[in-house]
């Protein structure tokens, strides 16, 4: 059986839960938190987490660990169609990933962990944010999912994504990143409307106060 290593407050940790629970595939839950331990290395070279580990070895990134798990079990894919439908996803993918979550990140200090953000980062990471809402505004078709009729791995990848960045935009900037991106509430309305993302979401709740006193 396939382990997922990770916790429930980790959003990219909740991606790759939430697309093993939607194409049924049997796995079980190791908590582990990042960290630089050498027996943790061996499995996460970068410590980081989610780890994915499986009867040929352990994947350690997110976007590789979705491909591999469509590619192992292709009931209901999450990165369906033909070459290029398939494409786009990964495009969406890889410009939510770059351009939305990441540069949020750099803020995540000062907005959910009592930290301060420098003004250089501040100055820095609202024209990236920018870049991403062109891009899913370009690229996306939210009808009534981000490129077609059924959820794929792009829209769990917005769904642990762009709620983080919305917070960190309104926070900082005073920006109503979700008023900027059309179709995008909606959307999040109805991908956290599902059975799947609500258990989700009450055990990254219950997990919240213990991971913010470890990080204290």
């Amino acid at each position: 059986m396939l382990k997922l290593h990770g916790f429930a407050v980790s959003n990219y940790f909740n991606m790759v839960r939430i697309a093993l629970e939607t194409k049924g595939i049997p796995y079980e839950v190791v908590q582990r938190f990042p960290s630089q331990d050498e027996d943790w290395l061996s499995l996460s070279p970068i410590g980081k987490v989610p780890c994915l580990e499986t009867p040929d070895g352990t994947l350690a990134e997110t976007i590789v660990i979705l491909e591999y798990l469509d590619e192992s079990f292709p009931d209901k894919p999450l990165i369906p169609g033909t070459p290029f439908e398939k494409g786009m996803t990964r495009q969406l993918m890889q410009m939510i990933k770059l351009y939305i979550e990441l540069p949020a990140r750099r803020l995540f200090p000062g907005v959910f962990f009592g930290g301060k953000n420098s003004d250089a980062a501040v100055d820095e990471v609202k024209p990236v944010l920018e870049k991403g809402v062109r891009a899913l505004n370009t690229l996306g078709r939210f009808d009534p999912y981000l490129i077609g009729a059924g959820p794929t791995a792009a829209d769990f990848m917005l769904m642990y994504s762009l709620d983080l960045a919305a917070a960190v935009a309104k926070k900082t900037y005073d920006w109503d990143m979700l008023a900027d991106i059309t179709g995008s509430k909606a959307l999040l309305d109805r991908l956290n409307e599902d059975p799947i993302a609500q258990r989700i979401a009450e055990e990254k709740q219950a997990q919240m106060a213990a991971f913010l006193s470890m990080r204290g």
